[in-house]
């Protein structure tokens, strides 16, 4: 891998002309990272080697956000607990060219922290929220898979996780004024209890009011869009009714969702679909469906997008649902990917895709597909944006590196 990587840097210095490096030399450094931006993950890796003077400029954060602006929305896929695949692709998948893979920007193996196994609790501008599952854990991590940085940070009142961890939410997102990285914890006891981190702190704070009571979902994550995380509320005394939790102001506020299928909240998931809020609806025993806020906050703008029906690897031999479908991505062309989890194992077993000109749904061979090798199930995966952002830009946090895999 080494010798392919110092082949390909040759070839690149060679393609790269003396002419037209002393012409970037001489333009503008806006005008230069509006370029390299635009160049794909792997290439722009290549440039940092370069010379010195496009490695500090690439490491700039107006190169960053000049690049996260363009970024493709591409997929993470951890399988195993242990291994994490991050995928580009463009704005269609295309199943139907067998001899089409999609291979992996990068790897990250997390033998290499003491804890191995994690759960993936939000994917926001590059950095990943990994919760561990090991019960002699006692830190949560944030990692970028491209810069391949790690930091970690201290549970708060960690007895809420050894024994309440199925009525803990979490939610991992952004504040759109001050650009505040944070994650969001509600544990549930006699009444919701809700503590901040922000990154750069090395602290976390009590939420004075912790909002309305949460759902009871192991793989309740909050749904970030538009500045603000969302969960379902489980309080008898409310009904149909989505929490939101604003990261710039630290407020919670609530809003209605349209009547869905009467087999109870344990089939129906929030997630965020693109630009739009989703709910997947998995309780009627034919069919899924997809609603879609397409107004932010209006509450009369749900729209069911999709209705997708089941197909028989979601039906049991009693004709009944045996898992619920959890919806990763929506194409141009309206395809739709998803993942399933097993309700029995409480586990992502396969991923689904969705064909919107066939109206039929199929089980794709994600190992295959995306040119990753399986290290083991379950299989979890969410939609992810490669970025630069460097975990040192967090002021007070240690910032620890992986070593091993592949980068770009």
């Amino acid at each position: 891998m080494k010798a392919t990587k110092q082949k390909i840097m040759k070839a690149t210095r060679q393609n790269i002309p003396k002419m037209e490096v002393e012409l970037l030399k001489n333009l503008p450094s806006e005008i230069v990272i509006e370029i390299l931006s635009r160049l794909p993950i792997r290439t722009i890796g290549i440039c940092k080697r370069v010379c010195k003077s496009w490695r500090d400029l690439l490491q700039t954060r107006e190169f960053v956000d000049c690049h996260l602006s363009k970024s493709m929305h591409g997929l993470v896929v951890c399988h195993g607990f242990m291994t994490y695949d991050v995928l580009a692709f463009e704005e269609e998948l295309d199943l139907e060219n067998r001899e089409r893979s999609y291979n992996p920007l990068t790897k990250l193996d997390c033998n290499e922290v003491l804890i191995s196994i994690f759960d993936v609790k939000g994917s926001v501008n590059g950095l990943l929220f990994l919760h561990p599952l090991s019960s002699v854990a006692t830190d949560y991590y944030v990692c970028n898979p491209i810069t391949r940085e790690y930091i970690e940070f201290p549970f708060e009142q960690r007895l809420l996780d050894a024994y309440y961890n199925d009525v803990v939410n979490y939610g991992f997102g952004v504040s759109k004024v001050t650009g505040q990285y944070k994650v969001v914890r509600i544990a549930r006891i006699r009444k919701s209890i809700c503590h901040v981190y922000t990154l750069g702190t090395r602290k976390w704070r009590r939420i004075v009011d912790p909002g309305p009571q949460l759902g009871k979902n192991q793989h309740s994550n909050g749904a970030f869009i538009n500045g603000r995380l969302h969960w379902f509320v489980e309080d008898p005394a409310l009904s149909r009714l989505i929490s939101c939790f604003d990261l710039e102001t630290e407020t919670f506020s609530t809003f209605s969702y349209p009547p869905l299928s009467t087999r109870g909240r344990h089939f129906q998931v929030l997630v965020a679909l693109g630009d739009y809020l989703c709910i997947c609806d998995n309780g009627d025993e034919d069919e899924i469906a997809l609603w879609l806020m397409k107004e932010y906050g209006d509450e009369k703008s749900w729209t069911k997008e999709f209705v997708i029906r089941k197909s028989p690897e979601l039906i049991n031999r009693y004709g009944q649902s045996c898992g619920i479908v959890y919806p990763v991505k929506v194409f141009e062309d309206g395809h739709v990917l998803m993942t399933w989890e097993d309700l029995d194992l409480n586990m992502f077993l396969k991923m689904f895709y969705y064909s919107n000109k066939t109206n039929t749904t199929r089980v794709i061979d994600a190992y295959d597909v995306f040119g990753i090798t399986s290290s083991g199930i379950p299989m979890q995966a969410m939609t992810h944006t490669p970025s630069f952002l460097s975990l040192k830009s967090f002021p007070k946090e240690y910032v620890n590196k992986f070593f091993s895999s592949r980068s770009p």
